[in-house]
């Protein structure tokens, strides 16, 4: 037997629109009453026709998220907290990986578009004035994390600049007194048309960084993991330590110095960014910069489901962090 709004009513003794209401996560009713025919649902195993409801309601209760690759343990771990949120509203998640590369990530929006999402969240590498005018075009609500791509659509991200700045600060009063500062290749993937916000965000809290709190050497920058060119001539006279854009290049630095039998922290320190899970598997305990993920999954599924239901939200929010002291510094 086919369970229907109708009968679900009938089950709570409400209206069908009350019913409704509850099923669509739509106001106007009150909490307790939301929850009772929710339950009621669940009991008489109602299954929603979803295309009935789109052409009733205008929406497919499913969002779009373009994403350039699972590489950061990061990014996995945020993906799984905005779909939970998103489930826990009745919607569904369409994930693309552009593997960062333009034309995929324009190929998969389009893809979305077609497929009448209700909102896209994007982790863009697209970025300049033309980009800025499709998104306009697609008239969906865009929410973008990590790079920013213009004031125009609502960014959630956090404060990369002054973390990277306060990671400079505890380094030096560590003891340390040279600082290396390990990334990928902004220049290239600059120079190849890429989204490199975040990055430079985080080059130049460095950079601040070095100004502020009087470490006495010109920026020492480290683009890609060509580790053997670039420490080549390595000077560990004064205490060194090395400040990655992320917990996935300092384990690279990590391997690489204890392959050639380095001591972390003895002869150099490490300290890298994001806090990702696999750190608790790793020894010597990785120093790093911490960001609550679960408050940004849900800030970002949030944000978007505002401005789906024709609401206004910042333009932008930095979320806070803290710095997680391990055994590499």
């Amino acid at each position: 037997m086919h369970i229907t709004i109708k009968d679900i009513a009938r089950h709570c003794g409400v209206s069908e629109g009350t019913v409704d209401r509850a099923i669509n996560n739509r106001p106007g009713i009150k909490e307790s009453t939301r929850r009772r025919v929710l339950e009621a649902a669940k009991l008489l195993n109602y299954k929603p026709n979803r295309i009935a409801q789109s052409l009733a309601t205008g929406r497919t209760m499913t969002i779009g998220i373009i994403c350039f690759d699972l590489y950061n343990n990061f990014f996995t771990s945020l993906i799984d907290i905005i779909e939970a949120n998103a489930k826990s509203k009745g919607y569904f998640i369409n994930l693309i990986l552009t593997h960062r590369d333009r034309k995929k990530e324009t190929d998969g929006i389009q893809y979305l578009v077609e497929r009448l999402v209700d909102g896209i969240i994007i982790f863009p590498v697209g970025i300049g004035e033309r980009y800025v005018e499709y998104l306009k075009s697609i008239k969906r609500p865009v929410v973008t994390i990590y790079n920013k791509i213009s004031d125009e659509f609502a960014h959630i991200s956090v404060d990369d600049c002054s973390a990277m700045s306060d990671a400079v600060k505890y380094i030096k009063s560590k003891g340390y007194e040279r600082i290396y500062f390990i990334t990928p290749a902004i220049g290239i993937q600059e120079k190849n048309g890429l989204n490199v916000y975040t990055l430079k965000r985080r080059l130049n809290g460095y950079i601040n960084g070095l100004r502020a709190y009087g470490i006495n050497h010109d920026p020492l920058i480290v683009e890609g993991m060509d580790f053997d060119r670039a420490f080549k001539n390595l000077d560990l006279s004064q205490k060194t330590a090395m400040l990655c854009v992320n917990d996935t290049y300092a384990l690279e630095v990590m391997r690489y110095f204890r392959e050639r039998n380095y001591s972390i922290p003895g002869d150099l320190g490490i300290m890298g960014y994001d806090n990702i899970d696999v750190l608790k598997y790793i020894k010597p305990r990785l120093t790093t910069i911490e960001y609550h993920v679960e408050k940004m999954g849900e800030l970002v599924f949030n944000t978007l489901f505002d401005l789906i239901n024709g609401k206004q939200v910042p333009p932008e929010i930095l979320l806070d962090y803290n710095i997680v002291e391990g055994e590499t510094i």
